[in-house]
């Protein structure tokens, strides 16, 4: 018998490490899986009869939204060209509240007919923010924080140059980068944010700058964890303005992380309707350490989003995210989009 103890003992602890194994990879995935009606990759088997509402939604429903999303760009695209040439301060009086007014318009055409706003009772009674942090969940979510605060992005310089998006991101003051630039004397992506956040910490952006609206998770989730900070956006060692945003959820999740975009658009915009909450924190005013320290900065304020929207700690990454998107790639054999989030 003591000869097969070896054997046995190796055995058994060959199953526990791929146990465990398992564990870590369901954990590391977790963040990215989706369990709404349609499934991983939004395409799981479904009844027949929820494919007919599906049939009927996208040609009662689909055609009158994505018209009117179309027109809400459109019009405000049109402002925003009859409000060029004016000076700075007259220019922002009138794109910024249009601005707002255009996505929250569009967020209704969507169907985001319910949004909560839990917002912070002393906002503009403390510390000047030098940004914007809030979690990332789904593209709505820069309607969501357009139609609120207006901000600028970190965008690709060729951006600017784009149809009907160009001039709406000059007029947003977007702050634009070329990830391709080199030589001692170019700026790099980090440097240029540190001084624009601060620069508006300090007052000095003026009236036609918008506050800059970072993602410190440098990708999208399913909205029920929140995942590691990167520093980017606690460089500056200047206060910043948390947000979080939480889905409700429903048929269709309006989260977009493991889901081809053009199929999560068409489910989104054939659902009747959507809802969220947008909760914004009190301004986030770091100490002498976190000032010393950006990773000690990021990772207390992700603690302090975490606290009062109730989501998850997770370790999982970009990275682990992109291996579960190559996964159902091969399981689904459908194309994954070029660029993912």
């Amino acid at each position: 018998h003591s000869l097969h103890i070896p054997y046995a003992n190796s055995h058994i602890m060959g199953d526990f490490s791929e146990s465990k194994a398992s564990r870590e990879e369901a954990e590391l995935r977790a963040p990215f899986v989706r369990n709404d009606r349609f499934g991983e990759f939004g395409m799981g088997n479904l009844p027949t009869c929820l494919k007919a509402v599906l049939a009927l939604e996208s040609i009662f429903i689909l055609p009158f939204r994505a018209v009117g999303s179309f027109l809400c760009l459109f019009l405000y695209w049109l402002v925003c060209r009859l409000s060029s040439p004016l000076p700075p301060q007259h220019r922002a009086a009138i794109v910024v509240p249009m601005g707002k007014l255009a996505c929250r318009s569009c967020l209704f055409c969507i169907g985001f007919f319910k949004v909560e706003w839990v917002l912070d009772p002393a906002a503009g009674q403390g510390p000047r923010a030098g940004g914007i942090v809030s979690n990332h969940c789904s593209w709505a979510d820069i309607l969501l924080h357009m139609s609120y605060s207006f901000p600028a992005f970190v965008a690709r310089d060729s951006t600017a140059n784009l149809p009907f998006i160009g001039i709406i991101s000059q007029m947003m003051s977007c702050l634009y980068v070329n990830r391709n630039r080199t030589g001692r004397n170019q700026a790099g992506v980090a440097d240029l944010v540190k001084q624009r956040m601060e620069d508006e910490a300090a007052g000095r952006t003026g009236v036609e700058k918008r506050p800059l609206l970072l993602f410190p998770e440098g990708t999208t989730s399913n909205g029920e964890y929140m995942l590691p900070f990167k520093t980017g956006a606690f460089l500056a060692g200047v206060p910043v303005q948390p947000v979080v945003i939480k889905y409700h959820r429903g048929t269709i999740w309006p989260t977009w992380e493991t889901i081809p975009p053009l199929r999560h658009l068409f489910l989104l915009l054939c659902h009747p309707r959507h809802s969220v909450t947008f909760l914004e924190l009190p301004v986030y005013v770091p100490n002498e350490a976190e000032k010393a320290d950006p990773k000690l900065y990021a990772d207390n304020v992700r603690k302090m989003m975490m606290e009062h929207s109730g989501t998850k700690d997770t370790r999982a990454t970009f990275e682990d995210k992109m291996r579960y998107l190559t996964m159902l790639k091969k399981q689904y054999g459908k194309a994954l989009p070029k660029k993912s989030e």
